[in-house]
């Protein structure tokens, strides 16, 4: 740039509304230095003594031009007006990052949310769900109705890293998966990326979702809450040092088992969230955060009427997660940055069941302790660079069984041996301008798994291309690989809190993925609408499964019983996305194929995975009516999941010679589908005026509104004349639902 560069300048761009401004563009003259926000709005630059102009334009904001004399180093804050000639005083959803914004890098396979967005879509008891609008994106195929599974481009359930703050989820779900553990209402941004990943994230195969709570500075107390049929939720916000020092924490918490008293039931179970931060910024260079949640649901069924019995039966459940992360960002000389986040994350569970005399416990628990370190800069003669590392070091319990009286008899107290596994990677990544047309980000991930008597490595090279055709047509390339040391096993048809972690060990060895992308990008600016085509391709190997007949549950020597094998996944994957005005919102649209092989399953041929979705698309819709009305609409159609059905029976004498017994015959592995399935979700949201400061909003709407249930499962069940038929049960019909939020 051409100047000397000794003076710092802070800042954070944000709307009328409080909400940050992420990706807006910032240029300085005369220096002639151009950035752009982070995800949070806040930017930062070095330069000279002397007088400066400041130009911040940003999609569906009036331009701000400022001139200011720097003589120290400065912080700033800066507040965009909409242009009120186009959005007509509409408030859309700003603290986001525009996809029409990626056509400017090598940015595909990634989708970036914030609150609002969240907010505004109709689910399940009208209770906001990030975990829910992540399932209508494309490429993305949720498992069974309601539940908060993610399977990415092929992949299971497991292959998927959820980070809170920097921190591993490894439960995302309440009620059995019906809600996700994320509280709306602490939400500043969510990154997801489903492909062309950077070189600073691994761990997982299929995607990562990186969840950021809010971390800003508000000169005064703030409080919101919202109050719904399944839960309500607060959150306050306290200053203690102005522009220095903030801390907040929020709660939420389902009543049902206070509601149902109501009418003289007893419904023993709940589930609570409690999350709380603490920010600080001990200089303008400098900038701390700590974050903490825990979440649990509990169980607590004590005999049928509550009151001890002769007969009693007792039924205890406790699944939990807990997260604290501790972040260090600190700017340092010459436009370099640095970040340090340490990080403990705990899963477990508890069950524990008596009748009588007979009591049996199984209980299960992670613990994840661990670090990252990045190093930064955008100026690196006209590079940008991103290098680090990281570590995480599991202890897992994958299974521990005690029981007493004469069940003992038939399930004895077992448990495994406690297995850890330390978990490390070094990265670097390099984006760089080759032309006006192209640009190139090349980065290298080299991961290893140590375990007892092994150690495993991974180079994982990461590659992406852009081509700018036009100003408003793009292609993109990309090429990841990527390294799994930790597994989730599950031997049912529905993925549950209670399925086994299990790291690699000396024999089980850790899965990788390599795949391939391509991409084409489209935005027409009139219109604001941004529109994606994306193909891809995905090779799997040494992917976790387990022998014919396994029962994991319950099971202390179940190592023995797991197998590896190969798959593949490939598909085409479409979105149009309407980003700003009084509609906005996005069709998406996913055709695709996920297949596994296992030398010891179905023959040693390929068979199609369980999750294999050939059709997944949703039409998601908002409409601003006016200032204080909007109506939403969602709408989305999934082909069914795949089982493998019994499709005779043949009689062979028993071991005794005293009987004959009745043998299944399969069919080939997942080789049927069940119904394909649609809903339709209506909301609509009203806000009254503001009156002192206190806001208010209503929200009211219905879940599956031509009541059209989804099948969660195949039962068989017998026909009259000897012969039997499958049986599609659905869940949740029409549920109408009503909450209220507020804030002041």
């Amino acid at each position: 740039m051409g100047v000397a560069q000794g003076i710092t300048v802070k800042g954070i761009v944000k709307d009328n509304d409080g909400n940050k401004l992420p990706q807006a563009n910032i240029l300085v003259t005369p220096d002639s230095i151009q950035i752009i926000t982070d995800a949070s709005g806040r930017f930062n630059f070095k330069s000279s003594s002397g007088k400066k102009t400041v130009t911040i334009s940003y999609t569906g904001y009036e331009t701000f031009t400022s001139a200011f004399s720097l003589r120290k180093d400065t912080v700033i804050r800066i507040v965009m007006r909409q242009k009120t000639d186009e959005l007509k005083e509409i408030v859309i959803s700003s603290n986001r990052f525009l996809q029409s914004d990626q056509l400017q890098t090598t940015r595909m396979s990634s989708v970036t949310l914030g609150e609002k967005e969240v907010n505004a879509i109709p689910v399940l008891g009208g209770e906001a769900d990030l975990i829910k609008v992540i399932q209508l994106l494309p490429g993305t195929s949720k498992g069974v109705e309601g539940s908060t599974d993610l399977f990415v481009r092929g992949g299971a359930a497991d292959q998927n890293l959820v980070l809170l703050d920097g921190a591993p989820v490894y439960n995302t779900g309440h009620l059995l998966g019906f809600l996700s553990v994320f509280n709306p209402d602490i939400l500043e941004s969510v990154e997801y990326m489903s492909g062309a990943f950077p070189a600073d994230y691994g761990g997982r195969l299929s995607s990562i979702l990186d969840v950021r709570t809010k971390s800003d500075l508000p000169d005064k107390t703030r409080i919101q809450g919202n109050i719904g049929l399944l839960a309500s939720r607060l959150r306050i916000e306290q200053p203690l040092i102005k522009n220095k020092l903030t801390v907040w924490a929020a709660g939420r918490r389902t009543y049902i088992d206070q509601v149902v008293k109501l009418v003289h039931q007893r419904l023993p179970y709940y589930f609570y969230d409690l999350n709380i931060n603490v920010s600080y910024r001990p200089t303008t260079r400098d900038e701390i955060v700590f974050s903490a949640y825990t979440g649990e649901d509990i169980l607590d069924f004590n005999g049928l009427t509550g009151r001890r019995q002769n007969n009693d039966v007792t039924s205890n459940f406790d699944i939990g997660n807990s997260t604290q992360s501790l972040r260090w960002k600190k700017n340092l000389k010459n436009n370099w940055n640095s970040s340090l986040t340490l990080v403990r994350s705990v899963f477990r569970y508890t069950i524990f069941n008596s009748f009588e005399d007979n009591k049996l416990l199984a209980k299960s628990n992670i613990e994840d302790i661990g670090g990252k370190w990045v190093l930064s800069t955008d100026s690196l003669q006209g590079l940008s660079f991103k290098g680090g590392v990281e570590a995480l070091h599991h202890r897992v319990s994958p299974n521990i069984i005690s029981t007493t009286g004469e069940i003992a008899q038939l399930l004895e107290s077992t448990s495994t041996t406690m297995q850890t596994c330390l978990e490390t990677s070094a990265f670097a990544q390099v984006d760089d301008n080759l032309s006006a047309r192209w640009r190139v980000s090349a980065g290298l991930r080299v991961s290893s798994g140590i375990v007892s008597q092994k150690t495993y490595i991974n180079p994982e090279p990461r590659l992406a291309v852009r081509f700018s055709v036009n100003e408003r047509t793009t292609l993109k390339a990309s090429y990841s690989r990527m390294a799994q040391y930790l597994h989730r096993i599950s031997s049912a048809a529905v993925s549950f809190p209670t399925d086994i972690w299990y790291p690699v060990t000396r024999n089980v060895k850790p899965q990788t993925a390599n795949q391939f992308s391509v991409a084409l990008q489209h935005t027409i600016p009139k219109s604001t609408i941004f529109i994606s085509l994306e193909g891809y391709y995905k090779h799997l190997d040494e992917l976790v499964g387990y022998r014919e007949g396994t029962n994991l549950f319950l099971n202390a020597d179940f190592e023995s019983q797991l197998i590896q094998g190969n798959g593949r996944a490939y598909g085409t994957e479409v979105l149009v996305k309407k980003e700003m005005g009084r509609l906005t919102g996005w069709i998406s649209y996913t055709l695709s194929w996920s297949q596994r092989q296992f030398a010891e399953l179905n023959h040693g041929e390929w068979f199609y995975a369980r999750y294999d979705r050939r059709h997944n698309g949703a039409v998601v819709l908002n409409y601003q009516i006016g200032k204080r009305v909007s109506i939403s609409a969602v709408w989305e159609f999934i082909s069914g999941s795949r089982f493998t059905p019994v499709i005779g029976q043949y009689v062979v004498p028993s071991p005794s010679l005293g009987g004959f017994n009745l043998v299944p015959v399969y069919a080939p592995v997942n080789s049927v589908k069940l119904s394909d399935t649609h809903r339709l979700d209506l909301g609509i949201k009203y806000r009254p005026r503001m009156h002192s400061h206190f806001q208010g909003e209503w929200f009211v709407g219905v879940y599956n509104a031509y009541n059209r249930a989804a099948p969660i499962g195949i039962f068989v069940e017998p026909n009259g004349d000897g012969s039997y038929r499958y049986e599609q049960p659905g869940l949740f019909g029409l549920l109408p639902f009503i909450s209220y939020g507020f804030k002041f």
